[in-house]
C-alpha cells in the first residue's frame, strides 16, 4: 500500500481557529481504559468498541501508526471565589472563569492494527470572560492528573501554569507554547498533545503516488 503523507499541522492551523464543541466526549476513566487493552494482543477494533471513533489515524516521520482519542472533554462550573486572581492574564480585574480539561489516549498501532503501546496525555486551561473570551494558561496534565484528579479549578491551573513558567523562563519556545492559545478547544488541544508526544503527525490516505512527508 503506497501511502500519502499531508502534515497535520495543516488541519490543526485550521481547527486552532474555531471554537470547537465537545468532541467525542466518553467521559471515560483513563485507568478503566488502560486496564482494558493489551499490549500486542488488543486490535483497533477491539479498542474502538471501548472507545468509540478514533479523532485521526495518523503516522509519525518514522512510520509508527497513531490513532488518537478523546476521553473526556470537560468545562468546569466557574468558581467565583477565582474570579479575582493572580493569574497570568487577570491583572487583578474581574473576569468569568472556566477551567477547561481534556484527557487523551493515543494508541501506536502495528502493520495488522494491533495495539504495540500507548500514551496518555491531557490538557487543562482557562477560558477567560472579560470583555471578549480567550483561552489562557495552558497546563499539560501529569500522568497523576490524568489518572487521578478529576476536578480542575482556574486557581490550580493559574498555580500550576507559573510555576511553569518559572521553571522554562529561559526557554522562550516553551514559554509561548504554555502562554495562551486563544479559540483553541477541546480538539485543537488533542492535536497539541499528540504534537508534543510525537512530533510532527501526517494523515494516512491510500493513494497512487509516493511523495516524501509535507510534500502537495
Amino acid at each position: 500500500m503506497l501511502k500519502l503523507f499531508i502534515p497535520i499541522g495543516v488541519a490543526l492551523a485550521l481547527i486552532s481557529g474555531c471554537k470547537n464543541t465537545s468532541n467525542q466526549d466518553n467521559n471515560l476513566d483513563a485507568g478503566r481504559v488502560a486496564a482494558s487493552i493489551e499490549k500486542n494482543k488488543t486490535t483497533l477494533s477491539d479498542a474502538m468498541l471501548l472507545l468509540g471513533e478514533p479523532a485521526f489515524i495518523s503516522v509519525t516521520e518514522d512510520g509508527r501508526k497513531i490513532a488518537g482519542f478523546n476521553l473526556v472533554n470537560k468545562a468546569f462550573t466557574e468558581d467565583f471565589s477565582n474570579n479575582v486572581i493572580k493569574g497570568t492574564m487577570s491583572f487583578g480585574q474581574k473576569s468569568t472563569l472556566i477551567p477547561k480539561m481534556t484527557k487523551n489516549i493515543f494508541l501506536e498501532l502495528d502493520d495488522n492494527n494491533v495495539v504495540r503501546n500507548y500514551k496518555f496525555s491531557g490538557a487543562a486551561w482557562v477560558e477567560k470572560k472579560y470583555f471578549f473570551i480567550k483561552n489562557e494558561a495552558r497546563i499539560t496534565l501529569d500522568l497523576d492528573e490524568i489518572l487521578n484528579k478529576n476536578v480542575f479549578t482556574a486557581e490550580y491551573i493559574y498555580n500550576k501554569h507559573q510555576r511553569l513558567l518559572a521553571r522554562n523562563k529561559y526557554d522562550k519556545e516553551l514559554r509561548e507554547n504554555s502562554s495562551t492559545f486563544e479559540n483553541c478547544e477541546y480538539r485543537c488541544q488533542l492535536y497539541k498533545n499528540a504534537n508534543d508526544l510525537y512530533g510532527t503527525l501526517y494523515k494516512l490516505q491510500t493513494d497512487s503516488r509516493v511523495e516524501p512527508p509535507g510534500q502537495k
